[in-house]
């Protein structure tokens, strides 16, 4: 891999991590047109790891307003919540590995991630003419549960969390921030989790450059996306991710 591939994967990581359009059916897809049969575990950590740097500062406030004042009930809706994603990450590791080396099922699941997304949409305008509801335990187990669903390759873990929130009548805002929050036990559970399966010295003295390169620039265009998906949601144009998720999925389905 070259430091223009990897600055590349880096870019779709950082786009695809937060855009509901599925950073891990992206990578997959693009690995496929890249020629690179076998994924290269410890650059998708360095992506990940970027990602998650990301996220930690666009919510840094949230995370520092929650301990501050000992919001204990986000933080125990946030432990429920990763619980159903740990458990089918123990339960079903080999059938979703599966799903990496098949491009067809990605770009199937990625037509399903526009269904969800489609169905997000319905639920935002309808929340905003309604009114919301509160987060609640039950919320954030199904909320959890579509995280779990979203470690398939071609589901859109944010799309499917947020169309979640939304389906149960959260207001925008919270559905945004609490799809996030979540992702942050879930992306630092996999990456240790993964991390401990390589010899990571030798593969950061191999490649660093290359490594470092990625992951900064996941790190910088995934900052930024979190800003495009909330402008999106704020002016009720979930869709357009459907849109998009639809056209990607048809064409690898076709071709």
């Amino acid at each position: 891999m070259t430091i223009i591939e990897s600055v590349l994967s880096g870019v779709v990581q950082g786009l695809t991590e937060f855009l509901p359009v599925s950073s891990s059916g992206h990578l997959v897809l693009l690995h496929n047109f890249f020629g690179l049969s076998e994924p290269n575990i410890f650059f998708d950590i360095c992506l990940h790891v970027g990602t998650l740097l990301a996220v930690i500062l666009f919510f840094g406030k949230d995370i520092i307003t929650l301990v501050k004042d000992k919001r204990v009930d986000w933080l125990f809706f946030i432990i429920i919540g990763t619980v159903p994603a740990v458990l089918a990450a123990l339960f079903f590791e080999n059938e979703i590995a599966h799903f990496f080396t098949d491009v067809k099922n990605v770009s199937f699941m990625l037509v399903v991630t526009a269904m969800i997304l489609f169905a997000g949409q319905f639920a935002l305008k309808k929340v905003l003419r309604e009114g919301n509801e509160p987060l609640g335990a039950l919320s954030s187990i199904l909320v959890g549960i579509a995280q779990a669903f979203a470690l398939i390759p071609g589901i859109s873990r944010s799309g499917a969390t947020i169309s979640m929130g939304l389906l149960r009548k959260m207001d925008p805002k919270d559905a945004f921030r609490f799809s996030f929050l979540l992702s942050i036990p879930a992306i630092l559970g996999a990456t240790l989790y993964e991390g401990l399966k390589i010899d990571i010295t030798e593969a950061v003295f191999k490649n660093l450059p290359i490594y470092t390169a990625g992951m900064t620039a996941a790190f910088i265009v995934g900052f930024f996306s979190l800003f495009l998906l909330w402008k999106f949601l704020r002016e009720k144009h979930l869709y357009f991710f459907g849109i998009y998720c639809l056209i990607l999925g048809v064409t690898g389905i076709i071709f």
